[in-house]
């Protein structure tokens, strides 16, 4: 027995068959068997499979004695499988390299659930590729363990069989099969899907979805089969209502049904102009006979609405009608851009006239005692600017601040702070006279640094990832720096483009780079990292981080005082889960089962939850939050109040260790992705073989080290101190000050 059965149904595929098979023998995974069934095929394929199986014992290939169809066929390939699990893949699509490993580590580290959806990538024979757009919604569920059929948004994603890797027990439980006919992959796929209790993610390109040139397609063949959806369709909602799929999820999937029959009666090539008007009629028939009333909001979604009541009705001229002004929302879309893109033009001159303000103010003095501070392009109020800003007036009270701040984060100032919006005149006034400028991000690519003017660039974390140039000689990381430029290039391909628009992107950043005359370092390590990073003339000031102060100098009444502003009774563990976030698009920071490790560890827990601002809590967390389970640290101005109060962190590959391993306190590594995180960010050491404290690599082993309290032991307590040693030797509790000094009262 393998632990992949991988079925590929052949039918007229002697073009593509080969490629396809030697997708899954080349798999770096190997304990995999490969099941080809040649469904009568009237061309060369079935030799061909015989002769692959005559070199590679894994692949077994079975003759049908007549052709059966698509379904059948792989109904065969069930029945000749062994694998633990099995996937499908057709005669004309491939496998990406590194798949089989990851759906396989996936799968173990989730206790081999039901089930396992991945990504596919659509890609022409001209070479252009589309990522499924529902990478998006596999991200989401991406940190749980899961029944489908609660998470209805799965139901709009293509009902493929191809996209799942299915357990083998699951499939023969359910006694489920494909049927004959058109349109089989519906009634096996949702089946699967209402009837699946644990199921699990997997938001990579698995599957490369050949178009093929002049078709090849049988659903893009003119035939009255199909008219066979409807049975599919009668199947589904059959097994909806015998699972007992709760009322929302059930409209969800209704309109998912009636989009379908849309799109079937506009295509020109499946429904011939004489049987449009009796699909129709078919439809509207089906339409009327699955619908429910006790369907929650039934608003949820307009367009299928209307749709669905102009089938109901039978109105085949507004229908026709409908489609047509939908055809024409690109048009449009199109038309209006042309009136958009030169009033942005227009607008862009309007803002140019304050980059002659700004060689305006050039011309004059440099304001002496003037401090710009910047944190994040001016989104923010913290991080090291903060920290020295607010030493600022008991060392140097002789200089002024300004910060380059958003008007709506501008409240978090001190009472007359004065702050100028970013990109507007009086940014450019301060950028033309200002003295000293202090940002842990660089400052805009027009600013052009004058004489006498001196930049602090103070770093905002101890780098594990890859940043800066070393991004650029990593494939991977270079791929994440992007989101656009990811998802066009999952499959690891690079258009000669954009590896141009990405050399003079670095090649830019290293000219904002070269303004600098000091940046601030923690530790020796960053130093290192940082002077190959950013090979620019600055200074290193080697005094710690500033934003650290406060949590070398902490006593037991600042600890009190950060619980209190959070609500945490003395006898609490207060656990802080603070991640990082991942570049792929869509991909949540949030990989904990929080409210799953609240319940495991025990009514004398707190988590603490500081997400990522591109995360969402959702339901689970909400409610733990409302009861107090969970405190919701994204709300908090300050990360070190966060800090403070609790007595644990969880993270995964965040430069939030490196600042908490200040207080001595029990780190915890969730690492569920290391291995294809560090692949494709890339990262300066392993962190896996040197962490701050005990390792988890799956929900079970971290709600283990919580119930059993092995998160803090001896070993880890080594652990910690040898990280200590090698990332906190630089912070004395005065950075702060030292830079001022250093840099702003040299004389002093």
């Amino acid at each position: 027995m393998a632990f992949f059965s991988v079925i590929v149904p052949v039918y007229n595929v002697q073009a593509y068959l080969r490629e396809a098979i030697a997708s899954v023998q080349m798999q770096d995974f190997t304990d995999v068997e490969i099941v080809v069934v040649d469904d009568a095929t009237p061309d060369h394929s079935g030799a061909i499979a015989d002769q692959m199986a005559a070199d590679d014992p894994r692949i077994t290939v079975v003759h049908l004695p007549a052709n059966v169809g698509l379904g059948m066929a792989r109904n065969a390939g069930i029945a000749a499988a062994t694998g633990d699990y099995l996937l499908f893949l057709d005669g004309d699509d491939t496998l990406a390299p590194g798949s089989l490993s990851a759906i396989a580590t996936k799968l173990q580290r989730n206790d081999c659930p039901e089930l396992l959806i991945f990504n596919y990538s659509r890609f022409w024979w001209d070479g252009r590729q589309a990522v499924s757009w529902g990478a998006e919604q596999l991200a989401q569920l991406s940190t749980q363990v899961f029944a489908p059929a609660d998470h209805p948004e799965l139901f709009t994603l293509l009902p493929i069989s191809c996209s799942k890797a299915y357990r083998r027990d699951f499939l023969q439980r359910l006694a489920v099969t494909f049927p004959t006919g058109f349109y089989e992959d519906i009634s096996f796929t949702y089946t699967v899907l209402l009837n699946a209790r644990t199921a699990v993610t997997l938001n990579q390109v698995v599957l490369m979805y050949r178009q093929r040139r002049g078709g090849g397609n049988i659903l893009k063949t003119t035939s009255d089969k199909h008219f066979d959806i409807f049975a599919q369709y009668d199947t589904v909602f059959a097994e909806a209502e015998r699972t007992g799929l709760n009322p929302a999820a059930r409209k969800k999937l209704y309109d998912v049904m009636i989009n379908h029959y849309v799109t079937i009666i506009t295509s020109a090539d499946r429904i011939a102009r004489s049987q449009r008007r009796a699909f129709f009629a078919a439809s509207g028939e089906s339409a009327r006979k699955l619908q429910r009333t006790d369907i929650g909001d039934h608003r949820s979604n307009a367009a299928s609405d209307l749709r669905g009541r102009l089938m109901r009705d039978q109105h085949w001229g507004r229908f026709r009608a409908y489609v047509w002004l939908d055809r024409k929302r690109s048009p449009a879309r199109r038309a209006a851009g042309k009136v958009y893109w030169p009033v942005r033009r227009v607008l862009r001159k309007v803002r140019a006239l304050g980059r002659l303000s700004y060689r305006w103010h050039r011309m004059r003095p440099i304001d002496e005692q003037l401090v710009v501070f910047s944190e994040y392009w001016g989104t923010g109020f913290g991080c090291n600017p903060r920290a020295i800003f607010e030493q600022l007036p008991a060392v140097a009270p002789g200089l002024k601040a300004v910060w380059i701040l958003t008007d709506s984060k501008a409240a978090a100032l001190p009472p007359g702070t004065p702050h100028v919006q970013p990109d507007s005149l009086a940014q450019w006034k301060v950028l033309a006279r200002a003295k000293y400028f202090v940002s842990n991000v660089n400052f805009p690519g027009a600013y052009v640094k004058r004489p006498g003017q001196v930049h602090v660039q103070t770093m905002h974390g101890t780098p594990l990832k890859y940043c800066g140039l070393d991004v650029l000689n990593s494939a991977g990381a270079a791929m994440a720096v992007d989101p656009r430029r990811n998802v066009a290039r999952q499959d690891g391909n690079v258009v000669t483009g954009s590896q141009s628009r990405m050399h003079q992107e670095f090649a830019d950043m290293l000219v904002r780079s070269d303004r600098w005359d000091y940046a601030i370092s923690s530790n020796a390590y960053s130093t290192e990292m940082w002077s190959h990073a950013y090979p620019c003339n600055y200074q290193w000031l080697e005094v710690g981080y500033p934003r650290n102060d406060v949590l070398v100098t902490a006593g037991a009444a600042d600890v009190a005082a950060a619980r209190a502003r959070l609500g945490i009774a003395d006898d609490t563990i207060a656990v802080l889960y603070a991640p990082t976030f991942r570049e792929t698009t869509g991909d949540p920071s949030l990989r904990v089962d929080v409210a799953a490790l609240a319940q495991a560890a025990g009514p004398e827990y707190v988590f603490i939850v500081r997400a990522h601002h591109t995360a969402t809590f959702g339901g689970a967390l909400d409610a733990l939050i409302d009861i107090g389970t969970v405190i919701d640290g994204s709300s908090i101005a300050s990360i070190s109040d966060c800090y403070l109060a609790a007595d644990v962190l969880i993270t995964d590959y965040s430069s939030v260790m490196f600042d908490y391993a200040h207080l001595d306190r029990p780190i915890v590594i969730y690492a569920d992705d290391w291995d294809s995180y560090r692949q494709v960010r890339g990262a300066y050491f392993d962190l896996m073989a040197q962490p701050p404290g005990a390792i988890a690599r799956t929900q079970r082993q971290i709600q283990q080290l919580f119930t059993t309290g092995d998160y803090d032991t001896e070993q880890t307590t080594g652990l910690r101190t040898s990280f200590r040693s090698r990332f906190c030797s630089f912070d004395d509790g005065h950075a702060a000050e030292a830079v001022i000094r250093q840099v702003m009262l040299p004389s002093a």
